[in-house]
């Protein structure tokens, strides 16, 4: 999402006398005069990775630049690149705009016009001499620190030949995919029409069973409403994306055996886990969306496939009526909307029944309400976590849910900015070689670039876990771990994260100690790294 818009979509403009306007927005005055966006509310600043107000008194001592709102103002004038838009800086690990001279100024010279070699090297000292030529061009400022060969116009490349076998399941293209009979209404998998290979036997297509192609770029959060159907599979803390405890526990969450237990010690320990919104119900909603949603492929991302998984991001989820239409607060059969975020993924080669997507997923049975089977073109299914079905069916958390699957609208929203992000760092972590998983991200909510800085002061990008079957895409494990060989990284460690919408920023000294505490929940050892994206509010 632009930065514009986590300013612009405010309703209401206060102003105060003392202080700054901000300060009745929720946002802090800045202590400096940086403007980094004007609008119609007043010019704003970030400071701890949040955005402030700027200060009357300021002044306009910083004016606005060109390359607002796409690119902040740069503070200083150093220029490292220069296109037909205007000069170009880097500060705090992004591109900026540097403010247009007056036409009476004279003209910086020619030696800062293309410093082609930032983010990734550190541009020479005038008089350096030259040892090495090669034919890397300079490229056009991007908001985050992506790497040239990559950009949204590339295609999801072909999967490598199978080297497992896909037991129960169809091999095509490359991927496990599931079966079915064409001769009865619903089946998962051919056992009952003469098994693989038979006449009746078809495969789905592998478009159902691989990434999905669902955006090459990054972009703002889509909010318009689709229409679907949902079923539920319980409660787990084995999701795929690896968020363990975390939208599994909540406050006001009644769990029984183990499940209480571990929910009351990790409550205790970061409340602000199991806090939920003001007025909307939300720890303990979690939803695995079907397969080829959970792995995507953005082409702006490094890798040939399975590069973006959409762990973390949120959905509103109210439940319709038969027939697709709404009920209306106070008629019979209504409940709240839930607001959940996906842990886990619906792959379609174990679950061809209800999570291969439109036009392929084979639930035929259901056929009592408009919006049931297959799924609407453009739409997703929801497997929904048990808190999460009982809440649309019955209104609270630990109701009755007589039907198994429920026909819903849901649409995509800002998840909601309860505290600071949190890592969970897993065992046996050393400077050689770690890997955790983040949690409770504002904003966007899923993580598209993770980058720690090493001992040599470079940030590494960190990978997805590549412990996975290539054939099974669907399958992928949401943590990140560190390359081979790019350690060390000695404590503390910063790191540096950017979201799907492409807002970056770092948390410095995020790791301290790869040692629980002793007081720590075993297992579940998760950090507070200080900072958080910025808070979009909700859509009307």
């Amino acid at each position: 999402m632009k930065l514009s818009n986590v300013i612009l979509t405010a309703t209401l403009v206060y102003k105060v006398l003392a202080g700054c306007f901000s300060e009745s927005l929720g946002y802090n005055c800045c202590k400096g005069c940086d403007i980094i966006l004007t609008d119609d509310y007043g010019s704003w600043g970030v400071e701890n990775n949040d955005w402030c107000g700027i200060n009357d008194s300021c002044n306009g001592s910083s004016a606005a630049c060109w390359s607002l709102p796409d690119y902040p103002c740069c503070t200083g004038n150093e220029v490292v690149y220069t296109d037909s838009d205007g000069d170009w800086g880097y500060e705090n690990n992004q591109w900026c705009g540097i403010a247009k001279k007056d036409e009476n100024d004279e003209k910086e010279s020619d030696k800062n016009d293309s410093c082609w070699s930032l983010p990734e090297y550190k541009c020479c000292s005038e008089g350096i001499e030259s040892i090495f030529e090669d034919s890397i061009a300079s490229t056009k400022p991007s908001t985050t620190v992506t790497d040239p060969i990559y950009n949204k116009n590339r295609k999801q490349s072909p999967y490598p030949e199978a080297k497992d076998g896909c037991g129960s399941w169809a091999l095509i293209d490359n991927v496990c995919c599931a079966e079915y009979c064409d001769n009865e209404d619903s089946t998962q998998g051919c056992s009952t029409c003469g098994g693989h290979g038979s006449p009746h036997c078809k495969v789905v297509d592998s478009f159902a069973c691989r990434s999905g192609d669902r955006g090459y770029d990054f972009h703002e959060i889509p909010t318009e409403f689709h229409y679907s159907r949902s079923t539920h599979f319980g409660i787990t803390v084995a999701g795929a994306c690896g968020f363990g405890l975390y939208q599994v526990c909540g406050k006001n969450l009644k769990y029984t055996g183990e499940f209480a237990k571990l929910c009351d010690a990790f409550c205790k320990a970061y409340p602000s886990l199991c806090q939920d919104p003001e007025g909307l119900t939300y720890r303990g909603n979690f939803a695995a969306p079907q397969g080829n949603y959970y792995t995507q492929f953005w082409g702006i991302l490094e890798g040939d496939q399975d590069n973006y998984l959409s762990c973390g991001e949120c959905f509103e989820v109210y439940k319709t009526k038969e027939d697709g239409t709404d009920y209306k607060p106070g008629e019979e059969g209504y409940t709240p909307p839930v607001l959940l975020s996906v842990i886990d993924s619906c792959p379609c080669s174990a679950n061809g029944k209800w999570c291969c997507g439109s036009e392929w997923d084979q639930c035929q049975e259901v056929n009592n309400f408009k919006y049931g089977c297959p799924v609407p073109k453009d739409s997703i299914h929801l497997d929904l976590s048990d808190v999460a079905m009982a809440r649309l069916q019955s209104g609270t958390p630990d109701g009755h849910m007589p039907a198994g699957v429920i026909p819903n609208k849901y649409r995509r929203v800002p998840c909601p900015r309860l505290g600071n992000m949190y890592i969970w760092l897993r065992q046996n972590a050393s400077p050689y070689w770690f890997s955790f998983t983040v949690v409770n991200s504002a904003g966007f909510g899923g993580i598209a670039i993770l980058e720690a800085k090493n001992d040599e002061g470079k940030w590494v990008k960190l990978i997805r876990d590549p412990n996975y079957t290539m054939a099974r895409p669907q399958e992928r494990f949401g943590t990140w771990a560190t390359p081979q060989d790019s350690g060390p990284y000695n404590l503390p460690i910063d790191i540096r994260l950017t979201d799907g919408s492409g807002i970056t920023i770092v948390a410095e000294e995020a790791i301290k100690s790869f040692t629980p505490p002793a007081d720590a929940l075993r297992d579940y050892y998760y950090i507070d790294i200080g900072v958080n994206f910025p808070e979009i509010p909700m859509p009307e």
